[in-house]
C-alpha cells in the first residue's frame, strides 16, 4: 500500500470517530428517548377527620354527702389529774403503774415523812387517854367543875394535835378519788423532790367511755362542729353519737400543752354503749359534715382547678372546650356543681 493511500484511510477514521461522538451527545441531550415515560403523580384520597377519643362522665342529679370517716379509740370520759399541792416533799414510793385498775381511796403514792406516822399514832393514843380521863371525872361525885373543864380542854388539845398530824400524813399521800384505771404516771424516782401541782397521775373512770379520733391532717376536721351527729359501727350494730369536742373548742391553756394532738383530735360521745366494750377498743365511725339532695353532681376527677379557678373540659359535637364552674360541697369522690353545667353534659375526666 502506498504512503498516500495510508494517509487517506487514517483521515477517514478520524472523521467517522468525530461523527459517532457527536451522535452520542445529541442522543443524550435529546431526552433519552430510549427510556419509558414517567407515570403522573396522583393526589392522596380525601379522609374523614379523626374522632376525638376521651373518657367522659355524665353530669347527673343526686345526693352528695361529705363526711369524716375513720377508726377511733374508746377512752375514758372522765380523767382526773392527781398531784401534790405543796413543794419540798421527797418521793418515797409510786405504788401503781399505767394501766392498773384502782379503787376509790386507794393510796397511789407517798412522800417521805420520817417519824410522822409514829407521832400521829401516839397523838391518837393520847387523845384516847384524855377522853377516858374526862369520862372518869364526870363519873366521880366529888369532882369539881374546874377539873372537868380542864379535862375537856385536854381532850380538845389532843384532838387538835392528832388532826394536825393526820393532815400532814394525808398531804404526803396521793389517793384515788374514784374507781378507775391509771392512764398516766409521771417518770419520778424515789428520793426526787416533788413540785407543787405537778401532775403525778391521771386516773380515768372506766364505766363511761367516749370515742377519740386523731386525724392525719388538721384540715380533715375543719368542717366538724360541736353537736354534729355521728354513726358508730360496732360489729353489726349502728349506734348514734354526738361530737362533744373539736380542735376549735379545746381551751387555749389545754391545747397549748400538746397543740399537735388537740389540733387534730375530735371526741364523740356515744349513747348506750354495749357492756362488753372496754378502754382501748378500736371502733369505726362517720360524722356527716354536709349533705344535699337532688343537686348536680360531678365525679371529683372531672374537676380541674388552677390558681383559684374551677373549670371542666366538655366534649360536644366532636369538639373539646373549657367551661368555668362554681362548686359547692366537695366529698372525697364527688363535687356539687352550682353553676356552669347542666344535667347530661359530658365532662372529660383526667
Amino acid at each position: 500500500m502506498s504512503i498516500k493511500r495510508m494517509k487517506s484511510l487514517s483521515k477517514n477514521r478520524r472523521v467517522l470517530g468525530s461523527i459517532g461522538v457527536v451522535t452520542l451527545i445529541f442522543t443524550v441531550l435529546s431526552g433519552c428517548t430510549f427510556l419509558p415515560k414517567e407515570e403522573p403523580v396522583l393526589a392522596p384520597p380525601l379522609t374523614e377527620p379523626a374522632q376525638l377519643d376521651y373518657k367522659t362522665v355524665e353530669v347527673k342529679k343526686g345526693e352528695i354527702i361529705k363526711s369524716v370517716k375513720g377508726v377511733g379509740t374508746l377512752v375514758p370520759k372522765n380523767n382526773v389529774d392527781l398531784y401534790y399541792s405543796k413543794d419540798g416533799g421527797r418521793l418515797k414510793e409510786l405504788k401503781v403503774s399505767k394501766g392498773d385498775t384502782v379503787e376509790k381511796g386507794q393510796v397511789l403514792a407517798e412522800l417521805e415523812t420520817g417519824d410522822l406516822a409514829y407521832e400521829a399514832e401516839q397523838a391518837r393514843l393520847d387523845l384516847r387517854k384524855a377522853e377516858i380521863r374526862l369520862q372518869q371525872l364526870r363519873a366521880e361525885q366529888e369532882t369539881n367543875t374546874y377539873e372537868i373543864e380542864i379535862a375537856k380542854l385536854e381532850v380538845q388539845s389532843m384532838n387538835n394535835r392528832s388532826a394536825q398530824l393526820n393532815n400532814k400524813l394525808a398531804e404526803a399521800r396521793i389517793v384515788s378519788p374514784l374507781n378507775g384505771v391509771v392512764t398516766f404516771v409521771d417518770e419520778l424516782h424515789q428520793g426526787e423532790v416533788v413540785t407543787a401541782y405537778q401532775s403525778i397521775f391521771q386516773v380515768a373512770e372506766i364505766t363511761e367511755l367516749q370515742l377519740q379520733y386523731q386525724a392525719v391532717n388538721a384540715v380533715d376536721l375543719s368542717d366538724v362542729e360541736l353537736g354534729m351527729e355521728a354513726v358508730i359501727a360496732i360489729e353489726d350494730k349502728k349506734l348514734k353519737g354526738e361530737v362533744v369536742q373539736t380542735p376549735k373548742t379545746v381551751p387555749l391553756d389545754i391545747s397549748q400543752k400538746d397543740p399537735d394532738f388537740y389540733g387534730k383530735t375530735i371526741v364523740v360521745d356515744i349513747k348506750k354503749l354495749p357492756e362488753d366494750v372496754k378502754v382501748g377498743d378500736m371502733i369505726d365511725f362517720e360524722v356527716i359534715t354536709a349533705k344535699k339532695d337532688n343537686t348536680l353532681i360531678l365525679p371529683i376527677n372531672g374537676l380541674r382547678s388552677i390558681a383559684g379557678r374551677n373549670y371542666v373540659q366538655l366534649i360536644a359535637d366532636n369538639t373539646k372546650r373549657e367551661v368555668d364552674i362554681e362548686v359547692g360541697i366537695k366529698s372525697s369522690t364527688e363535687v356539687e356543681v352550682l353553676k356552669g353545667l347542666e344535667e347530661g353534659d359530658q365532662v372529660i375526666v383526667k
